[in-house]
C-alpha cells in the first residue's frame, strides 16, 4: 500500500464501523422501547393500576435516552472521521485517531483496525494527512 491507500481503507473501515454501530443501537434502541413498554402495560393490567403502565413508558424513554447517547459517542467519531478523510476536511485526522481509540475495545477486528489506524496516523505519511 501506498500513501494514496491507507487513508482510503481507514475512510471504508470508519465508514463499515459507523454503519454497523448506528444500525446495532437503533435496533437495540427499539427492542428495549418495545420490552419496556410491553412490560410497563403487562404489569398494569396484572395489577389493575393504570399508572403503573407509566413506569414502563419511562423505562422506555430512558432506554431510547441512553442508546441515543451511547450512539453518539461509539457511532459519531468514526463517522466523522470516514466523511472528513472522504472529504479531505479540516481535522480529518484528529477525528480520525479519535474514531481509532473508539475502535479500540472492540475484539478482535476494531482492535485491529484501531492499532492500524494509529499505526498509520502517528507514521510519517500519515502526519503530513493534516489536509
Amino acid at each position: 500500500m501506498n500513501e494514496i491507500d491507507h487513508p482510503r481503507f481507514l475512510t471504508a473501515g470508519f465508514a463499515i464501523f459507523a454503519a454497523i454501530f448506528a444500525f446495532t443501537f437503533l435496533l437495540l434502541m427499539l427492542v428495549s422501547l418495545g420490552v419496556f413498554v410491553a412490560l410497563g402495560i403487562s404489569f398494569a393490567n396484572e395489577t389493575g393500576d393504570r399508572n403503573q403502565a407509566g413506569f414502563g413508558i419511562l423505562g422506555g424513554v430512558f432506554a431510547v435516552l441512553f442508546y441515543l447517547v451511547m450512539g453518539a459517542i461509539f457511532a459519531l467519531p468514526p463517522a466523522l472521521a470516514s466523511w472528513k478523510l472522504w472529504k479531505r476536511k479540516r481535522r480529518a485526522r484528529t477525528w480520525a485517531v479519535i474514531g481509532a481509540i473508539v475502535l479500540l475495545p472492540l475484539l478482535p477486528f476494531g482492535t485491529a483496525f484501531g492499532v492500524y489506524g494509529l499505526w498509520f496516523l502517528f507514521s510519517p505519511a500519515g502526519r503530513k494527512l493534516g489536509y
